[in-house]
Order: C-alpha cells, then structure tokens, then sequence
C-alpha cells in the first residue's frame, strides 16, 4: 500500500514538473527568462573556476578572509545584541515593575478618593436634611404666628363694659 502511495506521489511530482516545463516553453517571456538566468548563472560559474584555476590560493585566502569578516561582524552584531537584551531588557524590567507598583498605588488613590467621595456624600445629605428641617421649622412658625391673634393693639379678656 505504501509503494502505490509512492508511486502516486512520484507520478503527481512529475506531472508537475512537465506542466511547468511546459509552460516555460509555451510562454515567450517565460523561455527568455530562464534562457537569461541560465547564461548569468554558467557565466558566474565558469567566471569563478576561471579565478580559482589563475590563483587558487588567492583565492581560498579571499574566500577565508571573507568568512572569518562576516563571522566577525556576525559575532560583533550578536554582541551588541546581548549588550541591549543585558542593559535594555534590565531597564524594561524595572519599568515594568515601576509600572506595576505605581498602578497599585494609584489603585489606593482611588480607593481612598472613593471612600472620600462617600463621606462628603453623607455629609451632603445630612446637611441637605438639615437645611430641610430648618426650613420646615421655619415655615411652621411662620404659619402659626400668622394664625395667633396677636396684633398691634393690646387685646384684654374682660369685657369693656363692665361697670
């Protein structure tokens, strides 16, 4: 079962590769494409085995010097890496945890402002019900005066004829 499978596989990949072949031939911008990127790619090669074959040494010297360039600047890179994750990751740490406290401390301020809030509030409704009350007392003694009989002039029990 394992080989049909292959085979399958096989069959499928080689499909592909025709198609696509295909197509490269088919299509005029395609073949000049592939025809130009072929000639670029042996001119480099036999460019390269010209040098190596007029100066071999020279050439593994170059080839040295330029590997142990860029795995030097690799290194010099890697380290400076390091250098910001050792001092700038160090830094954000402490910010974070800056950042951390400072909201919990806010998270008090609030909690504090809060309760704050809530005794002004009591303290605003109890003057409100004072300042209800006074008015209501006010008004109540303001009523009963009017309904006294008390005027300007002197009232007496007695009769005035009384002789």
């Amino acid at each position: 079962m394992e080989k049909t499978k292959n085979k399958k596989v096989g069959l499928l990949v080689g499909a592909g590769a025709l198609a696509g072949i295909s197509f490269i031939l088919l299509n005029p911008k395609a073949k000049g494409k592939v025809k130009d990127t072929s000639k670029n790619a042996k001119d480099s090669v036999v460019s390269y085995t010209q040098k190596i074959k007029d100066d071999p040494n020279g050439t593994k010297q170059y080839i040295v010097e330029n590997a142990k360039q860029t795995l030097s600047s690799a290194q010099q890179a890697l380290e400076r890496v390091q250098d910001v994750w050792d001092n700038e990751g160090q830094e954000i740490k402490e910010t974070a945890k800056n950042i951390v406290e400072d909201t919990k401390e806010l998270g008090d301020h609030a909690k504090d402002a809060k309760e704050g809030m809530k005794d002004v509030k009591s303290d605003m409704n109890e003057a409100k019900n004072t300042a209800m009350e006074t008015g209501k007392k006010m008004k109540k003694d303001s009523k009963s005066k009017r309904s006294s009989n008390e005027t300007d002039h002197h009232v007496l029990d007695e009769p005035i004829n009384k002789m």
